[in-house]
């Protein structure tokens, strides 16, 4: 990831990440089998590498509310492993390119904001290029009716092209493995809407 945002801020890296990534990926489907499913972040600033002739390509894109997102990735920051060290490491967070005006000055939670408009753009982008594509919602998968989250998970099913649908028990959502130990307030409505607003209407937001 590291990589991906010093190719895309300053325009070099991209003859070693291209290769990088392929090898890391041919080695992980491999050892994984054709059906290989990833659920990764760090592939934000480089979603244009998904593509590729040959190898089909599935992805559920999963939003959620702009300001309930931003406020639960600051609060949680990082692994425990890396939490005291990762605001002082460059480009260790997705990384918007170009970077808005005043990124420098701005507070933590508005460019959360920021990175929340340019993952979830730089997803939509792929999505004419894959075999299946579907956009569910965070809120529908946590959501506290069980048809809604049934239908939710019968979607993901269907657009990894399971064999057979995807058994999930309503408490496994109520596990936290790593929660959060941060205290942000949400950000105000009208910087959410300033940052977020036309994207996320189209998300239903």
């Amino acid at each position: 990831m590291m990589l991906a945002n010093m190719r895309n801020d300053w325009g070099v890296g991209g003859a070693i990440l291209a290769p990088l990534f392929r090898r890391s990926r041919d080695r992980r489907l491999a050892e994984r089998g054709d059906n290989y499913v990833e659920i990764n972040p760090f592939l934000c600033p480089m979603t244009d590498l998904l593509p590729e002739d040959g190898k089909a390509l599935h992805v559920v894109h999963m939003v959620r509310e702009p300001g309930d997102w931003a406020t639960s990735i600051t609060n949680f920051k990082a692994s425990t492993r890396f939490r005291d060290v990762i605001d002082h490491v460059p480009f260790a967070k997705p990384y918007p390119s170009p970077r808005p005006e005043g990124w420098s000055a701005m507070p933590e939670i508005e460019r959360a904001l920021w990175r929340w408009q340019w993952c979830n753009s730089n997803i939509a982008k792929i999505a004419p290029r894959c075999e299946a594509y579907s956009l569910v919602r965070y809120e529908h998968l946590f959501s506290s009716d069980h048809a809604t989250v049934r239908h939710t998970v019968d979607t993901v099913s269907r657009t990894l092209g399971m064999a057979r649908p995807l058994t999930l028990d309503p408490a496994d959502l109520d596990r936290r493995a790593n929660p959060s130990q941060g205290d942000q307030a949400r950000p105000a409505q009208d910087v959410i809407d300033r940052i977020c607003g036309p994207q996320a209407a189209r998300y239903g937001y």
